[in-house]
């Protein structure tokens, strides 16, 4: 499946889990509107003040990921459809799934265009994480996403959805992509992706004296696994569950 097709089945599966969620609430509702994102019409889209919303969240998320990063924030799209308005606790969380590259990567990628040569991608060179600002936009939590196999010789290159975690469960759920570092990249156009690996990672929302904490759990997957998108995600942490009791 290809990166669009897979993420307008992602988008499609996290507005399920508004509906599947009863503890923490998953949705596309910004700003106060009672629509997701995709059922707005173009007039409400374009909005001033729900635009200066969106643009405010995009402008704060690179921002936490510069101050995270050496002062070096992604230049490209985050792709909104990994993005989401949380309802926990009887309060409203902004969440963001992003995909960038690390300082010792882009300062590599520099170097290999100053020397003319092939970059080489670093082991966590790629980062996927999670961060959740409050309903003011202020950054309250982060999270990278952990990657062990290889050695920790990985490089994520991409978030393909973000959902809630289910019933009872007070956590989203983050599908990505990522490949190992140190493998021969694609010579072919028709062959990048082939090394591709996809997995789905379970992160918990906690407070701890008032504070926000965000807990990777990969006791019920594993990690490595091979859980490539979030309804399957879901049933094994449902199998989980009734093994536990």
């Amino acid at each position: 499946m290809n990166i669009i097709a897979r993420n307008l089945v992602s988008m499609a599966l996290l507005l399920w889990g508004t509906t599947a969620n009863a503890g923490l609430m998953v949705d596309q509702k910004y700003n106060g509107y009672d629509k997701n994102r995709t059922k707005m019409s173009i007039d409400e889209l374009n909005d001033p003040d729900y635009s200066k919303f969106i643009n405010k969240w995009d402008r704060s998320v690179r921002q936490a990921i510069a101050d995270d990063n050496s002062g070096i924030a992604p230049e490209g799209e985050m792709g909104g459809l990994n993005s989401g308005h949380i309802l926990w606790n009887g309060k409203n969380y902004y969440a963001w799934a992003v995909h960038y590259w690390s300082a010792a990567q882009d300062h590599e990628y520099d170097a290999a265009i100053a020397n003319k040569r092939k970059s080489v991608a670093l082991p966590g060179g790629g980062v996927c994480a999670l961060y959740v600002h409050d309903q003011n936009l202020n950054k309250l939590a982060s999270l990278k996403i952990d990657l062990p196999e290889n050695n920790h010789g990985t490089w994520c290159n991409g978030i393909d959805g973000m959902g809630g975690a289910g019933k009872t469960v007070d956590g989203v759920l983050v599908s990505l992509s990522y490949y190992l570092a140190g493998k021969k990249p694609a010579q072919r156009a028709e062959d990048i992706g082939k090394g591709w690996r996809y997995m789905t990672v379970l992160i918990r929302f906690e407070e701890q004296n008032g504070k926000l904490v965000l807990k990777q759990d990969d006791s019920c997957f594993g990690n490595p696994n091979q859980i490539t998108d979030i309804p399957s995600a879901r049933k094994a942490l449902a199998r989980c569950s009734a093994q536990a009791k």
